[in-house]
């Protein structure tokens, strides 16, 4: 049953070779997309999470308008107020970040922008963001994509 070999020089072909080749790069480019993929959810998660928190944060406040203010009255601060908008930007911004990284080796989130509109018998709320990944070869970071991640989100309100 034992073959021995004489004579081999163990040499490949180049057919050979060409399909290991292309068999490692997909491979490598179907592990880079999953990982592209795990870090959008990642991140997605992580953004509805921090949309809930503005949600319980504008269901206090507009809970409190209808009560003892006009909501017309908090429509009016939620849409003109940059300094309201600026610090619900702010604190989203905050617990998306202690949540995740917003920068690592692996992507950057950058451009996160909340914006509001007030319907008749709710407030939406829409969050979006761009993020880019990127690949380390050779001791250099390449960004390869940029995502947007685009959320939204509503409360409802009785009038």
């Amino acid at each position: 049953m034992k073959k021995r070999i004489h004579n081999e020089t163990g040499a490949l072909n180049i057919f050979s070779t060409f399909i290991v080749l292309a068999v490692t790069m997909l491979m490598s480019f179907l592990l880079l997309f999953a990982s592209v993929q795990i870090n959008c959810i990642n991140i997605r998660n992580a953004a509805k999470m921090e949309l809930n928190n503005i949600s319980a944060r504008i269901y206090a406040d507009t809970y409190h308008s209808q009560r003892e203010v006009d909501l017309n009255n908090y429509s009016d601060i939620l849409h003109i107020s940059q300094l309201y908008q600026n610090k619900l930007q702010a604190d989203f911004v905050n617990g998306l970040a202690a949540r995740i990284p917003l920068s690592n080796t692996n992507y950057t989130v950058q451009n996160i922008q909340l914006q509001y509109a007030r319907e008749p018998d709710k407030i939406t709320y829409e969050m979006s963001c761009d993020v880019t990944f990127h690949i380390q070869m050779f001791g250099n970071q390449y960004p390869i994509t940029i995502q947007q991640i685009l959320l939204t989100g509503s409360h409802i309100i009785k009038i």
